[in-house]
């Protein structure tokens, strides 16, 4: 007759094994309740009235967007804080090779230096000019591009141009505010970017999607984005330095960051 811990001896790992299977059925479960409401989400569209038009470029929008091309042009010479300071600090950097260069060279010419330092003078002169040499482009490409942005800056008409694009690009946010709350009261059915970008409205709070909605859009209609599935199309790049392209790659990691917030919350990644 086994004694009870040798029941219990039996039981135990039994017991364990069931447990430890449904720990994993529900993992499971919830992985495929998951995603099935992802499926349920991206089929639903927004609702079931006509297809909103929400890139549309009409009325009120055209001297918008037209007004935030012209400030695009006038900032495409227009250096971003980061591109002006590194490019200062490329020609600083430079002249301070020519300086050391320089102040080797008068303690050589000076005579009175005894001659094992002269030896490491004139190893470093030698140093410098090569440095001076290998970084001399460079630095003309620097001082060209400083020299054009300060005159750039100045012209009034480029001036003219950003204040009236950043006022423009306030409006058009409102404009996409106004569009997105008059599809979703209508229940009309959005577009496919705007259900693969941000799915369907979230309960019980729905702040963080509409404001990721509104910047979505906004960004659109200001880039002229028309791509029918992705929410905000080719990724730009910042690396001329220009302050429309920081801008805009600026603006688009910050939206891009929202719709993973949004995904990662619907279990979409």
């Amino acid at each position: 007759m086994p004694t009870e811990k040798e029941r219990l001896d039996v039981v135990e790992p039994q017991v364990a094994s069931l447990i430890s299977h449904v720990g994993q059925l529900t993992a499971e479960l919830e992985r495929v309740t998951a995603r099935l409401t992802v499926l349920e989400r991206r089929l639903s569209g927004a609702g079931d009235g006509p297809l909103a038009n929400l890139d549309e470029v009409a009325g009120e929008v055209v001297p918008l967007v037209e007004a935030l091309r012209r400030a695009w042009d006038a900032e495409q010479e227009i250096l971003a804080d980061p591109a002006r300071v590194a490019l200062k600090q490329e020609v600083l950097e430079f002249d301070g090779l020519k300086a050391r260069r320089d102040d080797a060279r008068s303690k050589l010419d000076g005579g009175r230096v005894p001659r094992f330092a002269r030896d490491a003078l004139s190893h470093e002169v030698r140093q410098m000019e090569w440095l001076i040499n290998a970084n001399e482009a460079s630095a003309r490409r620097a001082v060209e591009r400083l020299e054009g942005d300060e005159e750039a800056a100045g012209e009034q008409w480029r001036t003219e141009a950003v204040l009236a694009g950043d006022k423009a690009r306030g409006e058009i946010r409102d404009v996409a505010a106004r569009r997105i709350s008059e599809a979703l009261a209508q229940y009309a059915r959005m577009p496919v970017w705007f259900r693969v970008g941000l799915g369907e409205i979230p309960t019980p709070d729905p702040s963080f999607w509409i404001e990721s909605a509104i910047a979505v859009l906004a960004y659109r209609l200001e880039y002229g984005v028309t791509d029918a599935v992705s929410p905000l199309g080719a990724a730009p790049s910042a690396d001329s330095g220009c302050q429309n392209w920081v801008r805009r790659t600026n603006v688009h990691a910050d939206v891009t960051d929202r719709l993973s917030t949004l995904a990662a919350t619907f279990h979409l990644q």
